[in-house]
């Protein structure tokens, strides 16, 4: 004897059917469009320098490099405004580390969208956290494809995804990479070891940013 779902069943088979579809082509969508060249993510890694370089004073004190704050989106010229004005640096003024990468990549390709999900669709936004970045808009590489402008995620236990950075370079078992970074307060060129217990710990995956 054969059985049948209830006309209500059907529906919501049919339904989750439909959406598992539709989230399939989307995800086709997302790994068939283009990444930046070399050439543009290495633009992108000169902008990002320009957040760890950038020379002011602010209370009589000479100060380099952009003020962490999180979820902030400052330019560079916009940090500087800002302190002009009377805004304390990583208070009321600063970049974190996916505004970073965004905003190096924007000045490279204004029109530049990303990808989220909202429930089982993908929708296109303008800003994004690290683990946004490192799930919905990168082409996975391996260390060794690394090029500079290229994207290195990092991960703390039971938070997840919470760090990206922009690589610069190598040298042995050292890359060089720019980034918000919340523990020094600021933009910087820093450096972490390949095999070290921070990598060891931390590191999550690499990746090109997807140009859309």
């Amino acid at each position: 004897m054969r059985t049948s779902l209830p006309r209500s069943g059907q529906a919501s088979w049919q339904m989750l059917v439909v959406i598992l579809l539709t989230s399939g082509c989307l995800m086709m969508w997302s790994a068939a469009a283009a990444a930046f060249s070399d050439a543009e993510a290495e633009k992108a890694l000169a902008e990002a320098l320009e957040y760890a370089t950038v020379q002011y004073w602010f209370e009589g004190e000479p100060h380099q490099g952009v003020a962490y704050l999180y979820g902030g989106q400052d330019t560079v010229s916009q940090y500087i405004a800002k302190l002009e004005q009377g805004a304390e640096p990583g208070v009321q003024a600063g970049i974190d580390a996916s505004g970073l990468v965004i905003n190096a990549y924007r000045a490279v390709y204004p029109e530049l969208q990303l990808v989220s999900v909202v429930g089982s669709r993908e929708v296109l936004v303008k800003d994004a956290s690290s683990e946004t970045l490192y799930s919905w808009n990168v082409r996975p590489l391996t260390v060794d494809e690394l090029r500079p402008g290229d994207l290195l995620f990092f991960g703390t236990e039971g938070r997840g995804i919470n760090g990206v950075a922009l690589y610069a370079g190598r040298r042995g078992n050292l890359l060089e990479m720019v980034t918000a970074s919340q523990s020094r307060g600021k933009v910087v060129l820093t450096t972490v070891r390949l095999g070290g217990d921070y990598w060891e710990s931390s590191f999550v995956g690499a990746g090109r940013l997807i140009k859309r």
